[in-house]
């Protein structure tokens, strides 16, 4: 189960920036101690299903408000200000917000974040 639970994490914010419905049942998925082939199975059927998903601005933003979490405390005042200028301007057709995020990882290093399949 490390081995999946690991995955999961690198996919964690993906999902939630797709479907909060399919983060959940992810979570609801990994909850408890129990794991099985059956589970690892319904995992990469939630993936391939969130992977075909259209883009949902509300799910991405409040994923990106997440994201934010580890930068909250590092980032300049005016880092804080554009990034909150570029989430209020995202649309379903213009995203400068993650492109931002990415390059806030990027500057601190964030490994979590950049080993991550946030940015795919």
């Amino acid at each position: 189960m490390h081995e999946i639970q690991k995955e999961w994490a690198q996919w964690k914010y993906f999902v939630m920036a797709r479907s909060q419905n399919e983060y959940l049942a992810l979570r609801q998925l990994f909850s408890g101690n129990q794991w099985s082939e059956e589970k690892t199975k319904q995992f990469y059927q939630h993936l391939d299903t969130v992977k075909k998903l259209p883009f949902d601005v509300k799910a991405r933003r409040n994923a990106y408000e997440h994201v934010w979490g580890y930068f909250k405390k590092v980032t300049s005042p005016e880092e804080r200000q554009h990034f909150f200028i570029l989430l209020d301007q995202m649309t379903e057709t213009d995203d400068q917000a993650l492109p931002y995020l990415k390059e806030l990882a990027e500057k601190y290093q964030t490994t979590y974040l950049l080993d991550s399949h946030f940015f795919d």
